[in-house]
């Protein structure tokens, strides 16, 4: 197939990407508002976010199974739309118990739209015949900064929570279903690659999935954190403590459609190395000088030094020799949400007893440590992935 038949396939994917982004962006806008209307701390916050991230951990290690079985498109499909449900009944939630429980089902559901997409995403790209992963992870981004966007709109009309995921809800739902119709089905059968049971991390994944899980642990802290952080330590009010995810979003989106680029054109391993450098850098920012404009700067400094790590390493997951693709995904995602799943509960625990600005400083070393590891994870691959236009 030419590239322009599978323009597409990778026009599908590239809204589904943007869908999960504009769910995961309503979501991370509207803690600050359940936490107030739930009479909430950060630690009881950090109980749906765990809440949250446990649902997807647990389902990962078999969904890379499932998809071998029914295909990542139509696992992309059911993902999405359940995903879609799950958030909606977040916005019911009335007490505490109730919002961690929604917040598990939402999170499971949005795990498996996670390692379908990317099995997706992996399948066009092999087809295409060059990387082209960072810009589907651009969509996500470009998705996160308009539910964030969205949200503020919504909160500036008065709209209730409910009645904000409502809209949202029902804009996602007709944009996976047109997704769906030019979604790329697998050519190629599982046959000879591993493909069955449970994907945990093994062998040279392994290295692969705990730099992913370094990764989610800043990534998701700055999802579930930003907002919050810039309302409770520099100050800001509500409208413009959603600016702190908006920035990190747009530095990601921004970069993100660059990635491809960026990725022939340094390396894979000196990509990742400069990532966590950046990454590194902002958090500091926003640690020094806390104040609402130069914290925000350093969250979208963030967003630029993590925006391409997360699509290198999926990417180099899911083309390894003698693994599905979708198993090489679920094992990288598996490790990977564990720092989903360690990452925001850190920040809020921690943050109850040491304050938000220091539970940064942590975030910082996490970032040095993905600088660090880069090459010795990189290396310790045998996949041999294009990093330059095919001849």
């Amino acid at each position: 197939m030419t590239q322009r038949d599978l323009l597409p396939a990778r026009a599908a994917v590239s809204a589904t990407f943007f869908g999960n982004g504009f769910g995961i962006g309503i979501w991370a806008a509207q803690l600050p508002r359940f936490k107030a209307e739930l009479g909430l701390s950060d630690g009881q916050l950090s109980l749906g976010l765990l809440a949250f991230s446990i649902g997807a951990v647990l389902l990962m290690p078999i969904i890379g199974w499932v998809i071998t079985i029914i295909g990542s498109r139509l696992a992309t499909l059911v993902a999405a739309l359940a995903f879609t449900m799950g958030l909606l009944l977040i916005g019911l939630a009335p007490s505490l118990s109730l919002f961690v429980a929604t917040s598990f089902l939402a999170g499971a559901f949005n795990g498996s739209l996670d390692i379908s997409m990317n099995t997706n995403a992996t399948v066009v790209e092999k087809a295409w015949g060059k990387a082209i992963m960072s810009s589907f992870h651009a969509f996500f981004s470009l998705g996160g900064l308009a539910g964030a966007a969205l949200s503020g709109l919504l909160i500036a009309l008065e709209l209730s929570i409910f009645s904000t995921l409502l809209v949202a809800c029902l804009s996602m739902g007709a944009l996976f279903l047109a997704a769906a119709f030019g979604m790329m089905t697998e050519t190629e059968p599982a046959g000879d690659a591993e493909g069955h049971g449970f994907a945990w991390p093994r062998g040279p994944v392994v290295i692969v999935a705990v730099l992913a899980m370094f990764c989610f642990v800043v990534e998701g802290a700055m999802v579930d954190w930003t907002a919050i952080y810039l309302q409770t330590v520099t100050g800001a009010d509500l409208q413009t403590a959603v600016s702190g995810f908006a920035a990190f979003s747009l530095a990601m989106t921004i970069c993100r459609f660059l990635g491809d680029s960026v990725v022939r054109r340094l390396g894979r391993i000196r990509t990742v190395q400069l990532g966590g450098l950046l990454a590194a850098s902002g958090l500091l920012l926003a640690i020094l000088l806390s104040e609402p404009i130069p914290a925000t700067l350093g969250f979208a400094l963030v967003g630029f030094g993590l925006a391409n790590l997360v699509p290198v390493l999926f990417s180099t997951a899911g083309q390894m020799p003698g693994i599905a693709p979708s198993v090489g995904v679920a094992m990288v995602a598996t490790l990977g949400y564990g720092g989903y799943l360690m990452g925001p509960p850190l920040i809020g625990f921690g943050g109850d007893l040491f304050g938000l600005r220091s539970m940064l400083g942590v975030l910082i070393l996490f970032s040095l440590t993905i600088s660090i590891l880069s090459q010795r994870a990189l290396l310790a691959t045998t996949v041999q992935i294009s990093e330059t236009r095919p001849k």
